[in-house]
């Protein structure tokens, strides 16, 4: 399963590409040995979860395989401050991963004529300053997340005349820096698998990378590569099976990893499902302030019985409610009613005058007028069996105004 260059490359991308080359293990793969082994392996050197070091194994699996499937996610190593381990778990990756290159400084033109030559799998460390504020970069990042993604440039073809050409950038990339989601585009941030990871403390042990012995990432390679090949005619059918908690965007990025471990077993494949949704809710990006309020209104309202109701009405129950910080937002002082119709304004929503009584005919909301929105922009409501309510989702707290 050796990929062939367009072109024979210099010496030393040669020598980067090919560090990782193993022949397929000649016997039988123990699936649950290999993958309790990667396991171990990620966790002996990076302090992290076991789901988010299961999401890690799956997407090095995927590395070898990213062909057979429609898109490829980014794999995104997060860390809130220095000394996290993150250049720690990339040079992890680096070791079992198909054909790495390591991309520090590379230039706009050389990522899209690597991608589309060497089909590599590439590694960018301290993403959070290389690509900040590089939009064009981005967009090669991006057009990459998806078979037949391209690149269109003109250029020269014999010295004289110029021709159009598309270069595919379709491939595994892993990145790895400093609060990402500040200094990467949120459209390159959702075509990934987040992975946070944390400062190790006194009580946290982990391995020297460097006293690592190469005989055992060789023999993980060699094992993942005869998995593949044992499994590829599976893994090319994709995996339609997602939780309905998962968006569509995130099922789209856990779709490769959730096939992955279905070919490893259902007990595995159980664990996939769990560190997926824990993923995402962990690394999920804070509500806005809109979104957040549309989510409080529909809670609200839910056993509101009338047709109509008015805008002060609809404030006052957002305002009291003990679970909402309606009631300060705005420093101290209650949301208000203009404030209230610009945020459901931009979901459609807006006010007009209700008839409440032949005397009573304030400014207000059709009730039903809310279903659209609710319907396209919120999650669906997770309802408790036991206590028949519903369970309000995790990190619900809305940001400071900016008018």
């Amino acid at each position: 399963m050796k990929l062939r260059p367009k072109d024979s490359p210099p010496d030393l991308i040669k020598s980067m590409l090919n560090l990782n080359d193993v022949e397929p293990w000649s016997g039988k793969v123990d699936l649950d040995a290999l993958m309790k082994e990667c396991l171990y392996t990620i966790k002996s050197y990076v302090v992290l979860s076991e789901h988010d070091a299961l999401a890690v194994v799956l997407w090095i699996f995927n590395a070898w395989c990213p062909k057979l499937f429609a898109r490829c996610p980014l794999l995104l190593i997060n860390a809130p401050e220095r000394e996290c381990g993150k250049t720690q778990l990339l040079k992890v990756v680096e070791k079992l991963v198909h054909r790495p290159i390591e991309t520090a400084n590379i230039s706009l033109a050389a990522l899209f004529r690597l991608i589309t030559n060497y089909s590599p799998t590439l590694l960018i460390d301290e993403a959070d300053t290389f690509m900040e504020g590089k939009s064009e970069m981005a967009g090669v990042v991006n057009k990459g997340y998806e078979r037949g993604g391209v690149v269109l440039r003109v250029e020269s073809s014999n010295g004289k005349d110029l021709a159009e050409r598309a270069y595919e950038v379709f491939g595994p990339k892993a990145m790895a820096g400093i609060m990402l989601e500040r200094h990467l585009p949120s459209a390159t941030m959702s075509r990934g698998i987040q992975i946070p990871l944390k400062r190790k403390t006194k009580d946290d042990t982990v391995q020297r990378l460097r006293a690592a012995d190469p005989e055992v990432f060789k023999s993980l390679r060699s094992r993942m590569l005869k998995f593949v090949l044992d499994n590829k005619d599976t893994l090319s059918k994709g995996w339609e099976d997602f939780p309905e908690e998962l968006s569509d965007r995130q099922q789209d990025n856990w779709e490769p990893l959730l096939a992955i471990a279905n070919c490893f077993g259902k007990d595995w494949y159980a664990k996939a499902v769990e560190a997926a949704l824990l993923n995402c809710v962990e690394t999920s990006p804070p509500k806005s302030s809109s979104n957040q309020l549309l989510e409080d209104i529909r809670e609200v309202l839910a056993n509101y019985e009338e047709k109509y109701i008015p805008s002060a009405d609809l404030l006052t129950k957002l305002h009291e409610d003990p679970d909402m910080d309606w009631g300060t937002y705005n420093h101290g002082k209650p949301l208000s009613s203009r404030q209230l119709a610009r945020f459901m304004g931009a979901y459609g929503v807006k006010p007009k005058t209700v008839r409440m009584t032949s005397n009573y005919t304030p400014k207000g909301y059709e009730v039903r007028d809310f279903d659209d929105a609710f319907a396209r922009y919120l999650p669906e409501r997770v309802v408790d069996p036991v206590l028949e309510k519903v369970t309000p989702p995790p990190g619900r707290t809305p940001s400071s105004p900016n008018f």
